[in-house]
């Protein structure tokens, strides 16, 4: 009689719940066996002599965090190739890339950025990267960043060794002309060459644990075969954080088998399972194209060291340099509400002196809120601002964005969207029942901009200086 572990149906019932609670992988009854067979090394490594007591040590405050981690790796799956489904790699080269490039042509010089989410162990931005520079793109125009929540496979990416195998669909005039040979000890590898590997920035990213640590918008994101695993509100939120990651009429890939019917409406099908984000920021050269809000609602405007909330459909905006703008919002109960609050500009900028004023801010609006019937738990956020608009002599806008993702991470408030750090003023509207935001550029604000902020920083210098009470604006 075999002495192996057994996984039984409440460890199951437990280790699935972890599961979703990490990762947001819903595993019905079906996959037990799958789960048991890929966890049983766990307890083997851990020297655990049952499942009951490897969901015990999951839950363990000290050694747990770090175990959770290997669940994740043991139980993602990673399956992908070069060129996987290669019709979205011709769309780009004849079609998007050229496309983007006459528009950045067009404006201020930067490089297309693409994201890579759920890239495993690499294929998928060595294959953006190969097909970016065949399509004549170079270091200098390009930049790809490639993520995934398992820490295993993104060390396999980061290496760019495959084997024979892994290669061996691949037209052998890409595989000789963007790849090295191993010989010797490494005879039956192929290592991707270097001009390849520099365009790729490989990080950790868990799509369902706002905020994505990824700074700026992106061209083109590519999400394929990742969605099927989550449940349908999971989807929708990462359709709408995905939505404001990317640029107006940027574009997102998804998998064969995968779709957005029913989940998201701020896409418009391109090809296939291509989309083009049609509702999200706006462009510089959009500004004075059409109205930034689709819908006749009440429009509150708010300045420097205002707050507004709503318990009725509202739509309150801004206009934003260095400062932030929080917008939090209760969807279940619909009720949200903008602040719009900047940090002094002191030699401290870390010091609790200063963080004083935002977290005086933040608590002012939710506050706000919980009196009109909104609960803490289910606040969620947008934030935006922190530009690089007027003449500081410290780094303001680096400290202001700090500032609020730290405050909301410490607070457990997931942040859907984020635009901080650009280079431009933004005009921000937020619709309060629904959470929707409304972002565009407006280069011609920054002026005016930088002399408000700048008499908004005056008078901080008295309080600040002397350590006295804190008087917001």
């Amino acid at each position: 009689m075999s002495d192996r572990p057994v996984l039984g149906q409440r460890e199951f019932r437990a280790l699935r719940d972890i599961i979703f609670r990490e990762v947001g992988i819903r595993l019905d009854d079906l996959k037990h066996a799958l789960v048991e067979t890929r966890i049983s090394r766990r307890l083997r490594d851990l020297n655990l002599p049952t499942y009951a007591a490897y969901v015990a040590y999951l839950e363990n405050e000290v050694g747990g965090a770090e175990e959770r981690q290997s669940l994740i790796n043991a139980i993602t799956t990673n399956k992908t190739d070069f060129f996987r489904e290669a019709h979205h790699f011709e769309l780009l080269k004849r079609h998007l890339l050229p496309e983007i490039r006459e528009k950045i042509a067009a404006g201020a010089p930067r490089p297309i950025r693409i994201w890579s989410a759920g890239c495993s162990s690499g294929e998928e931005p060595y294959t953006l990267a190969i097909t970016a520079l065949e399509a004549g793109f170079d270091r200098s125009t390009l930049r790809i960043v490639a993520t995934d929540v398992d820490t295993d496979v993104l060390q396999r990416a980061s290496r760019a060794v495959y084997t024979d195998e892994r290669l061996q669909d691949l037209d052998p005039n890409v595989r000789n002309r963007w790849f090295l040979r191993g010989r010797g000890s490494d005879q039956g590898t192929w290592k991707v060459k270097k001009e390849v590997c520099e365009l790729i920035e490989f990080r950790q990213v868990n799509l369902i644990k706002p905020p994505w640590p990824l700074d700026g918008l992106f061209d083109i994101v590519f999400c394929r075969n990742v969605i099927i695993y989550f449940d349908r509100p999971t989807q929708r939120v990462l359709f709408e954080g995905f939505a404001e990651r990317l640029r107006q009429d940027g574009a997102l890939f998804i998998g064969h088998s995968e779709n957005l019917m029913g989940v998201s409406d701020r896409f418009e099908t391109i090809e296939g399972t291509a989309y083009r984000c049609t509702v999200g920021t706006r462009s510089a050269h959009e500004v004075h194209a059409e109205p930034v809000a689709p819908a006749p609602l009440p429009t509150h405007r708010i300045v420097v060291g205002d707050v507004f909330a709503s318990r009725e459909p509202a739509m309150v905006g801004t206009i934003l340099g260095s400062c932030i703008a929080a917008c939090l919002y209760d969807e279940e109960a619909g009720v949200g509400g903008m602040n719009h609050f900047l940090l002094p500009e002191t030699h401290h900028d870390d010091g609790p002196l200063t963080t004083r004023y935002g977290v005086h801010a933040m608590e002012r609006l939710i506050n706000e809120l919980l009196s009109i019937g909104a609960r803490r738990a289910r606040l969620k956020a947008k934030v935006f601002g922190a530009s690089t608009v007027g003449n500081f002599k410290t780094d303001v806008q680096a400290n202001n964005a700090r500032f609020i993702r730290t405050f909301l991470e410490k607070e457990g408030i997931p942040v859907l969207g984020e635009r901080l750090l650009g280079q431009a003023a933004l005009d921000v509207r937020f619709r309060t029942d629904t959470g929707q935001a409304f972002v565009r550029t407006v280069s011609k604000a920054s002026r005016e901009l930088a002399q408000n902020e700048a008499r908004a920083q005056k008078s901080f210098v008295a309080p600040v200086a002397v350590g006295g009470d804190v008087d917001l604006f």
